[in-house]
Parts: structure tokens; sequence; C-alpha cells
């Protein structure tokens, strides 16, 4: 990234980095949930806002170092950006099921702009899993709490919320939360989920990665999670990335009147 950037606009750099589409349309909301802030009032009122690229703002930079042009403006609508050079496929990328396209998508920290919509991917994915630890009617998360909650954990800098946003989406998320006492800030505790829909296409593996790489920066060495006995996919996952099992909290999970078996995992990461 170039320091003459807008530092709001560094995660949709990121975007456009890893997008190899030919032609790109994203609505005004999905810019916001990717940036994780507002656009300002002239990105709403201006198309040449859009279509400038010399400075002295240099919002522009995050499509256009990439290779991307504004080619059409809807204002307070959508913009649609094409690819003005060919690029090879990065890693970054979710293919369809017929490998026919791709779309690419970041993973960042969550802001306090970005509560509303993670209140509701996580009604999403609670209806469509049982796998979670509460029920979908017991969390009672509301915007304004989760607004103080995520201030709160900069305080601690031992906790956060890393999203997956794909061509605008939240598509997935991973808790990290640290603990405050001084014997244990080295340890996190993580859950994660991505919707049904984007499952088995690499998601849940990048954000355990994204999680990883943040636990370092914020020197946590030791992370832990906990599955239930029937969630076969967060089972093979936690192996494949050399979680180790510690032990089985037996019938700690009742389950539609029905008792699982609850394992726990770990990893310690290398410096």
């Amino acid at each position: 990234m170039t320091k003459q950037m807008d530092k709001k606009y560094i995660p949709l750099a990121s975007y456009f980095e890893v997008a190899t589409q030919p032609e790109i349309t994203l609505s005004f909301e999905e810019l916001e949930n990717i940036i994780g802030q507002t656009l300002p009032n002239a990105a709403y009122l201006n198309r040449s806002w859009w279509k400038k690229t010399k400075p002295p703002l240099s919002h522009f930079l995050a499509w256009t170092q990439a290779g991307y042009a504004v080619i059409d403006v809807t204002l307070s609508t959508s913009v649609t950006f094409a690819r003005t050079e060919a690029k090879p496929i990065e890693i970054t990328e979710v293919n369809n099921q017929n490998n026919t396209n791709t779309t690419a998508y970041i993973i960042r920290p969550a802001e306090a702009s970005d509560a509303r919509a993670l209140i509701h991917l996580q009604e999403e994915i609670f209806q469509q899993t049982d796998f979670m630890y509460s029920m979908h009617n017991e969390l009672n998360l509301t915007v304004q709490q989760l607004r103080k909650d995520f201030t709160y954990w900069k305080k601690l800098k031992n906790r956060t919320i890393l999203l997956c946003i794909l061509n605008g989406l939240f598509v997935g998320y991973a808790y990290i939360h640290g603990y405050k006492h001084t014997k244990t800030k080295h340890v996190a505790s993580i859950c994660l989920a991505v919707t049904s829909e984007y499952q088995h296409k690499g998601i849940g593996t990048a954000l355990v990665q994204a999680v990883e790489d943040w636990a370092k920066q914020h020197k946590i060495s030791r992370l832990e999670l906990s599955i239930m006995e029937h969630n076969e996919n967060a089972l093979h996952l936690a192996k494949k990335l050399d979680f180790q099992q510690e032990g089985i909290r037996q019938k700690a999970i009742r389950l539609h009147d029905r008792y699982l078996d609850e394992y726990s995992f770990s990893k310690i990461l290398s410096d």
C-alpha cells in the first residue's frame, strides 16, 4: 500500500488486490461493508469523486493501484469497476461449483459501524446450524451493546472479531477472546462460523490463518477452541490446521434431549 492512500481505504485496496474479475459492480452498502466505514458525502453526491485520478485526495489508489478503473457510477446506488490489465489468479478467491467465475474476499477486524451487519450475520448462521453454543434467542445482542464491546476490546488489545467479506457481503467471522489476567494474557479462545452457502470454499481455513496472524501481533501464543462431537467439518478443520486435542468433556452439551461430548483443542503459536 502506498503511504499516500487514505488509511480508511486500505481494506478496499486489499479487496481489489485479490480480485480477478474483469468487471465488478458494488453497491454503496457493499463498498461500506468492505471499508468498515461510511463513505463521505462527496461519494454520494458527485460522480467526479469516483472518476478522479489525481491528488490531493488519494482514495482512488485503492482500485487504480490494483489495475481497476471506474467505468460507471449510479449515485447513492452502485459503482462499476473494470480491470485495465490482466492479472493472475490469487490465493484469496472463492470458486463456484462450475469453476467458471471467481469472487474475492477480504478478512479484517470488525469496526463499530459493523455492529448491525454482524448481528444479522449471526442470526443467519444460528438459523442454519445447531453447532453454536447459544440458541438464536439467547444472545440478546443489540447494536449499542456491541459497539460498546468493540470500544472495550480495543482497550484490552487482546479481543476482536475478524470479519470475512466477500464482494461486500458478510459471510463469516472469527471471535478472538483473550483473557484479562496477567498469567493468562497469552491465551485466547476462538469461535468461527461461516454461512452454509460459503462453506467448503477455504474461508474457514483463511479465517484461522487470519486469527493466528492477529494473535501473534498481539502477543497471544496459545489458541483454544471447543467443538461439539457431531461437528465433523470443524473437527476436520482443527486437525488439518494442527490443533491438538487435549480432552473430552463428556455429555457437556444437551441438544434436542440428546447429550453430546465436547472436544477441547489448542494450538501453540511459534514466534
